[in-house]
């Protein structure tokens, strides 16, 4: 019965000491799983940052590409404003035959004298 008992207690310790053994790996391989864990919480929580960092840099250059779009809207109402108060084409050309037709260097004018002298001769060919 002593035997028996040893026996039993041998396989006991065998046991526990094998279960120990075994709760030793599950501990490790927990304790590299944490350590994982970590490592990608650390990585995720810093390109989250980097992420937030380039968005907040994005947000800036939309609105500032916002702000001069709404700048060159503002300067292109000014310059449409402005070419509506310019004289079209058909109003040059309407002034360009005025001056031309009035101009100096181009139009021959007469005299007082030689209109007198002109109508002096008409009136002399009429009576004869």
């Amino acid at each position: 019965m002593e035997k028996d008992f040893s026996s039993i207690i041998a396989e006991s310790v065998k046991r526990i000491n094998e279960n120990t053994r075994r709760i030793k790996i599950l501990e490790q391989g927990l304790e590299r799983l944490e350590d994982r864990v970590e490592k990608i919480e650390s990585s995720i929580l810093t390109r989250l940052s980097d992420l937030k960092l380039e968005l907040d840099k994005l947000s800036i250059k939309l609105n500032s590409v916002s702000e001069k779009m709404k700048f060159l809207e503002e300067e292109m109402n000014k310059v449409s404003k402005e070419v509506d108060k310019k004289a079209s084409k058909v109003e040059l050309k309407e002034i360009e035959n005025f001056i031309s037709l009035i101009n100096p260097v181009t139009s021959a004018f007469v005299t007082q004298d030689q209109l007198e002298r002109i109508l002096d001769e008409r009136l002399k060919k009429a009576k004869t």
